[in-house]
């Protein structure tokens, strides 16, 4: 179930971590306004992603959602995992619109479930040509202190299945 809570937390940290969001604007405070550029939240195999995150802050610091706006999900035809060498690579293919680029995957791992957001950014005018473009994402799972077992992945609500 979503919560506010969660989101906000999400957005906080999702937005902070530039390893995840290398490309994306900083997140910036200023006169009580913390603006986060986006977010991703997993709620069981559910990904769903933000933009444009607004958090207000009151006296005693508490944060409030200010604001939001519904991002999309990059959509995924096929996902491939590859084993090599101890390393699991991951390659996530599917098509875009030309109006759209692909932003900077974030990556997540709890209780033998990895998930994979691979966002889309804002539409760059209301107005697009019905060209699709290819694209392909790869991506390395740290599985380094993980025992060997069964394995899930989600890329963008594509779920796969597999085994270290």
């Amino acid at each position: 179930m979503f919560s506010w809570k969660n989101f906000a937390i999400a957005g906080v940290f999702m937005g902070c971590s530039h390893a995840l969001w290398a490309e994306q604007a900083p997140v910036v405070l200023r006169d009580n306004v913390l603006t986060i550029p986006g977010a991703v939240v997993v709620e069981g195999d559910t990904v769903s992603h933000y933009r444009n995150i607004e958090l207000t802050q009151d006296a005693a610091g508490r944060f409030t959602i200010a604001a939001v706006e519904d991002g999309s999900l990059a959509n995924i035809e096929s996902v491939e995992i590859q084993q090599e060498a101890g390393s699991v690579e991951v390659l996530a293919k599917g098509y875009r619109s030309a109006c759209v680029s692909i932003l900077p995957e974030a990556v997540s791992y709890q209780d033998g479930k990895f998930v994979i957001a691979i966002p889309e950014s804002k539409p760059t005018s209301e107005v697009c040509i019905l060209a699709v473009v290819m694209f392909e994402v790869a991506t390395t799972l740290d599985t380094d202190d993980l025992p060997a077992g069964e394995y899930t992945l989600v890329v963008n609500n594509v779920k796969k299945d597999f085994t270290l």
